[in-house]
Parts: structure tokens; sequence; C-alpha cells
């Protein structure tokens, strides 16, 4: 796509989201694209059965008339607080889908809110996978050019523009009008700080649900006449969130280079970062079985890229921090074994064996590592015995990037599980309906069976109690 003289950056993905639909985009793009809404969907589902999420979702009740639902419950909100309640289940487990590319995981900050336009407004499948994949690679693009500080978090950051966009895209705005919805959304992000992964802290969780209601007020400020800066997202991205903005790379082979390809998916409740390191164990495990016994391990030295040497603490202060704590993951993964993928951590939190484990894992950066991220992610692992063996094993990827994916199977497994607990045997054909979403002719329709779904389980549930 050629871009017009003397716009800013943001006028150009304007221009390039309203003009742009499901028939020009390759079908590998539309193929990942589907993957993201149902990666997205099934986490969302996960996460809203959590009690902090319910009671959250409780209080929104008050808030407007029920046109969208909190996925995973038979509940239903004004749109803005779906969005809100969905995008913060979504990473509630961690489990999101995201791009170490562009650092983002810009799916859970724009889906919830485009599900719930969707839902409100009885949109069609392909429109809202349009929207989807033009909105998660406008600001995907937005945030790679970002040089973003190391305290930021980047949930919540580009988030509600990516929403805003989405959004834009849904209700078939003109390209002055995302670029205005997108201007006054830059200015709507949290202060979204890093040191909350650190501590633990389940705030961040609503980071990423904070974009899809933020999505909607721009829109809802853009329509009453609010203005927003001229290039606003220049402004806050490379002054605010980051230090420098590159607008020559948001824009760099646009319509070429499709960046949600190059996403990953997770089969591991933890920061990406953890997951080179958790990929070895489990291989590790699986060469020695009972054999990987917590009591008989001296020591066990992680050399890996920086990021995820900042996951390196051999202590956490709360059960959601076991997330971002390498130690501590492996510890658990050792001592406990296979873990449901809902799992909560607090048993693990509990237990004096996980944390003696934990204080004898050693997470250090290799620089030469640190050099080829992300393209690779190169981790080894060496296992020290107390009688003097020793385990080694090495990867240069994580599994789940895109040139190193899972398998469709694995991922169907993965939705599968998350959902069938409120969803039954409706899980599978979710997933089924999720991979033809272009094929909807009604996303309302479409909603409305999955809550009927949850329904019929429950009353299974109850006959059989």
């Amino acid at each position: 796509m050629s871009v017009t003289p003397n716009a800013t950056a943001t006028d150009d993905l304007a221009h390039f989201i309203a003009g742009t639909s499901l028939a020009d985009l390759p079908a590998d793009v539309i193929d990942r694209g589907r993957l993201v809404l149902a990666d997205c969907i099934g986490c969302m589902a996960a996460g809203a059965v959590v009690p902090e999420v319910r009671r959250l979702a409780a209080l929104q009740t008050a808030k407007g008339a029920g046109v969208a639902s909190v996925i995973g419950t038979g509940q239903m909100l004004a749109a803005d607080a779906a969005a809100f309640i969905n995008g913060t289940a979504g990473t509630w487990h961690d489990l999101d889908e995201g791009n170490l590319s562009t650092r983002t995981h810009a799916g859970i900050q724009l889906v919830p809110a485009a599900l719930a336009e969707a839902e409100a407004r009885a949109l069609s499948g392909a429109q809202l996978l349009e929207a989807l994949i033009l909105a998660y690679e406008a600001s995907a693009r937005i945030w790679r050019a970002t040089k973003a500080r190391h305290a930021v978090h980047p949930h919540g950051t580009y988030g509600p523009l990516a929403a805003a966009m989405a959004l834009s895209k849904l209700r078939g705005d003109n390209p002055a009008a995302i670029a205005a919805a997108a201007n006054l959304a830059a200015t709507l992000g949290v202060a979204a700080s890093r040191k909350s992964l650190d501590d633990g802290a389940t705030v961040r969780n609503v980071y990423s649900g904070h974009s899809g209601r933020a999505g909607y007020e721009a829109l809802s400020l853009r329509d009453a006449g609010f203005t927003g800066e001229a290039n606003a997202v220049a402004s806050i991205m490379g002054n605010i969130y980051g230090s420098e903005f590159d607008a020559g790379l948001v824009t760099a082979e646009l319509g070429r280079t499709w960046w949600i390809s190059r996403n990953y998916f997770k089969r591991f409740a933890t920061g990406r970062y953890a997951h080179g390191a958790l990929d070895l164990i489990e291989d590790v495990s699986g060469r020695l079985g009972p054999g990987l016994e917590a009591t008989a391990i001296e020591r066990i030295d992680v050399d890996t890229f920086f990021w995820a040497a900042t996951l390196a603490a051999q202590t956490v202060r709360t059960p959601f921090g076991l997330r971002f704590s390498l130690p501590m993951a492996i510890a658990r993964r050792i001592v406990h074994g296979r873990v449901s993928l809902t799992d909560d951590g607090d048993r693990a939190f509990r237990d004096p064996a996980v944390a003696a484990l934990a204080k004898r894992v050693f997470v250090v950066e290799d620089k030469a590592a640190s050099s080829t991220y992300p393209d690779r992610q190169p981790t080894r692992v060496r296992i020290t015995f107390k009688d003097g063996r020793s385990e080694t094993a090495g990867s240069e990827r994580m599994l789940g990037e895109w040139d190193y994916p899972l398998p469709i199977a694995a991922l169907e497994a993965k939705f599968v599980e998350l959902v069938e607990g409120a969803w039954g045997g409706g899980a599978v054909r979710a997933w089924t309906e999720l991979s033809r979403i272009e094929e909807v002719g009604d996303v309302r329709k479409l909603v409305a069976g999955w809550r009927e779904d949850m329904r019929a389980h429950g009353r299974a549930q109850e006959k059989r109690s």
C-alpha cells in the first residue's frame, strides 16, 4: 500500500483499515485470524469464572441494557462493560496469544470489544474477522514502532486504539473518523506498570479489560464532538510509553507483510519468556520420568535471553506471581507434575517443596542469546543431581512460535479444556464454528447458541448431582 503525502502514520493506517476487506487478505492471514479469535474466546471463557472476575462483572449490571455476553457465563451486559469484563478475564490465566516480533498481545486488547460490538449489532462473522485482522495489524505495527520503556507493561497502552480501530471498522467509518478515534484512544491508556508482574498483582489483568472499554469511550467522545491531538499516536507512544516512535516502521510493507501471521500461541499459563525453559523441562521429564525427582536435584541452571532472565525471582508474593517466576514455574512442574491450564497456583504457592526447589533454580542472561532475540529465543537448561549426574537440554525457539507452531489439534485441545467446564460437549462444536467464523451470518445467534450450551450443561450437571 502506498502512503499519503504529508499524512501521519495514523492517517495511513486509517485509510488501510477503511479500504481493505476480507477478500483482500491472504488465506494464511485469514487462517491466523480465526485462530486468534478462538484462542481469545477460550481464554475469556476460562477467566470469566474466577471469583474476582465474577464479582467485578456483578458490579457492571446497572450500567446499561444487556446486549453483549460475558463469555463463559450467561450474563449479559452493556457492550462496553462486556468488553471490560471479557478483556480482564482473557488475561487472567496468562494464556492469551501474543507476538514477539511486535511485542504485543493485540488479540486480547481488541477482540473483547469487537466481539461485543458484533453481538450487539448482529453483524456477520466475516465482519468480525475482518475487523480483528486489520485492527490487530495496525495496532501491532504501532507498538512495534514504539521504543517502549522497560518499566511499561504493554497491555492497556496501544490497546485502547486497537479496540477503537476495530470498532470503527465494524461501524463502517471512513478514514478520517477512524484516525480521529485512534488519536482520542491513544490518550486513554493506563499507567501499565511492568512491576505488577514482579508483585503478582492481579490489577495487571485489568489493563486489557480497560482497552476494550476505552475503545468504546473513544468513539463516544469522537461522536460527541471531542477532538484529540493531531498526531496523538506518535506523541503518546514516542514520549509517554516510549522514548522514540518510528513512523516509517508503521507503514513499512503495509499490506504485504502481515505481522499477525508471526504471532505465537501458548501451552503454559505463564509469561511467554518462561516457555523456552519450560519446554526443555518437559523434554527432560519425558526422558527421565520418575527420575526427575525434586529431592534428588542439587540445582538447576537456566541460561537464556534477556527478557526471560527478568523472570528470575526465586520467590513470589502471591499465587498469581507464579506465572512470572521461572524458578517457581519450573519447581511447580517438577514437584506437582502437569497441572490444568486454569490451575490458580495456590497449592504450589503454599507448598514448601516447591519453594525449596525454586531457591535452587538460577536464571541468568546469556548475552549471545539476547543478541538473536526475537527471531530466535535460545535457552539452555542444566540439571545437576546430588549424586553428581547431570542432564542438559537446549533449544533455539519456543514451541508455539509462528515458525515452530503448535499443531492445530493442540490448539483445539487447549480451547476445549478452557471452555468445556462451562459449555460441556458444546466446546467442540464451538471450536468448529470458530474455525468457519466467516460463514456465520449473525454473531448474536452464534453467541446465543453458546449460552444455550451452557444452560444445557448446567442442567446435565444438576441431574448428575
